[in-house]
């Protein structure tokens, strides 16, 4: 069992539960409603009503599915025709709290979001992390009836690998098509453990896809490896490979934060994504 623990703490590819950081002095327009602190808890008990994630009033948040083989559904109140982000989070980060500034911008700016869970503790298998994102999209799609143009995936570390996963493996699994793929800080292990992520192959990732894949110049957990390859496999016909050096979000858990760097890098780049896809 003290192995396991090791390896569920350092597996989350950021493992910190992929879970935290901040911008000195940084204030985020999209905060929590309250100064709790986030639950980094397992998924939602199967078959039970989960609680509402302490994010802010004005979002209308549901649950579709059962723990980790279902999502949370993040909307503007009463809309219920606006296209997907389907945000895909880090090894562990299963409560949407840990990026919650960043999913509440998406959604006032106009996305419905879905928020896989994925797995639940001890979070030792990492070949069924993708089958948990499929279920979750589909228990969203039966429970919440989403529109299926309009697409956008994004992910960070183990969710960020993912992402380009979905995209060549949407069609053949009958799931709506990722018209972007965002990748941040993307990764599929780490050396030296024998637990990783499983590979879609990249080349089906469909030519009109756009792809961006960011890699942080200090990012000590996962490197440049998955990021890199990502873009080498695909033939998308608009990809980008984005070398991240602010030291202020150049670490793995750089995405986490929400301050002004975390803003500009991240938010900003998945905003100009989001709006050339539905252009």
């Amino acid at each position: 069992m003290r192995r396991a623990a090791e390896l569920a703490a350092t597996l989350g590819l950021g493992l910190s539960a992929c879970g935290g950081g901040s911008d000195p002095g940084a204030t985020a327009p999209a905060a929590p409603s309250t100064t709790a602190t986030p639950r980094a808890s397992a998924a939602p008990p199967a078959q039970t009503d989960p609680a509402r994630p302490d994010l802010p009033t004005d979002l209308d948040i549901g649950f579709a599915g059962f723990g980790a083989k279902g999502a949370w559904v993040l909307r503007r109140e009463g809309r219920r025709d606006d296209p997907v982000v389907l945000f895909l989070h880090g090894w562990t980060a299963v409560a949407p709290e840990q990026y919650g500034p960043w999913l509440t911008h998406l959604v006032r700016k106009g996305s419905t979001v879905v928020y896989p869970v994925y797995q639940d503790a001890p979070f030792l298998a990492p070949i069924v992390a993708f089958d948990g994102v499929v279920a979750g999209v589909r228990a969203a799609m039966e429970d919440e009836r989403l529109p299926r143009q309009g697409w956008v995936v994004a992910g960070h570390s183990a969710g960020g690998a993912m992402s380009a996963d979905y995209a060549a493996r949407a069609k053949e699994l009958g799931l709506p098509p990722a018209r972007g793929v965002f990748a941040a800080y993307p990764g599929r292990g780490l050396r030296d453990l024998p637990l990783k992520l499983p590979e879609a192959d990249a080349a089906r990732i469909p030519a009109s896809t756009r792809l961006v894949a960011l890699y942080g110049a200090n990012d000590r957990t996962v490197g440049d490896t998955t990021a890199k390859r990502t873009i080498a496999r695909a033939k998308t016909r608009d990809e980008r490979l984005v070398r991240v050096d602010d030291p202020a979000v150049d670490d793995h858990l750089g995405p986490q934060r929400s301050g002004r760097a975390t803003r500009r890098v991240f938010w900003r780049r998945l905003d100009a994504l989001v709006d050339a896809v539905r252009r």
